[in-house]
């Protein structure tokens, strides 16, 4: 008979406290979930279910009829369209921003790189409404400046400003937290790399597109789903610069929806609204879930 070896009682206590930590992390995410979950399922009742004492988790007869009245209360498509434009256009431009000044600031050698990127840092610090007043100021400003300086015949001066897709994105096309993120995960390749790629001619721009980005898929997938969820969940910046419908965003719409509500609120089809909103951040997170834990797993902080 074999005896128990010492580090039996060790592996059964650590097997214990691993047991521990995936139960406390399942109650948290319950109840992070909650709230989603009482929507979704609401967006499902009737109105007399929804009004219904006692009241039950699930519908007693499930119904799309919220759906179809969110739908049609509003311009939801439209809203849907702005907001998807200015979360793809955000999020490339930031993609593409946050690579080439990662890669000069993980790469190249020039003078005052190291304090141009703790400016960069710095940047991270003030908070977007100490920025918005000037931000709001220099966007409303930009036709009338634009016509003095071209002339009234110029036609693309209608396309800046407030009340579009330059005014909805514009503030946002960089991203400090981008640059940072993409720099330590840049400085974990080796440097042997680059002089390789120098030696055999190689110029920058080659070495980066053909080399340090295939290289660094999973943390650019993991900014990109950020800046993304960033761009999507914006509030206080497009209630501000649009006040046309047909350049609000969803998470704006959903906010007049529940203004226009004369006869009380519609609770099922704000909670069907809010359930369409979310349903895009969702998907993205369910099937980028892996790339998002290998690309955070995989930036260093090096540097």
């Amino acid at each position: 008979m074999t005896a128990p070896t010492a580090t039996s009682k060790p592996r059964r206590k650590i097997a214990t406290t691993d047991l521990a930590m995936q139960i406390f992390l399942l109650v948290i995410g319950l109840i992070v979930a909650t709230p989603i979950i009482i929507a979704i399922f609401t967006s499902f009742k009737s109105l007399q279910d929804i009004s219904a004492n006692p009241h039950t988790l699930l519908p007693r007869e499930w119904t799309l009829d919220n759906y179809i009245t969110a739908w049609n209360a509003t311009p939801f498509g439209r809203y849907l369209l702005n907001s998807f434009i200015q979360s793809g256009v955000i999020v490339i431009c930031q993609v593409i921003f946050s690579i080439f000044a990662a890669y000069a600031f993980s790469f190249l050698e020039f003078k005052g790189r190291d304090l141009m990127f703790y400016l960069i840092l710095g940047s991270l610090m003030v908070p977007f409404q100490l920025t918005f007043i000037p931000n709001f100021v220099l966007v409303s400003e930009l036709p009338r400046n634009c016509l003095e300086l071209f002339g009234e015949s110029t036609a693309f001066c209608s396309y800046l400003g407030a009340n579009t897709y330059f005014g909805l994105t514009v503030p946002f096309l960089a991203s400090a937290f981008g640059v940072f993120l993409l720099r330590q995960f840049f400085l974990s390749l080796p440097k042997d790399l680059h002089d390789s790629a120098q030696i055999d001619g190689a110029s920058n721009f080659r070495f980066l597109w053909q080399i340090v980005v295939p290289l660094s898929g999973g943390s650019i997938s993991a900014f990109a789903i950020f800046a993304f969820l960033g761009a999507w969940s914006q509030y206080l910046w497009p209630l501000i610069i649009t006040n046309e419908t047909e350049m609000r965003t969803v998470q704006i719409g959903i906010r007049f929806f529940l203004a226009n509500q004369e006869r009380g609120t519609n609770w099922g089809a704000l909670m069907a609204g809010a359930v369409i909103v979310l349903l895009p951040t969702l998907l993205i997170f369910l099937i980028a879930n892996r790339q998002l834990v290998k690309g955070i797993a995989m930036t260093g902080l090096k540097g």
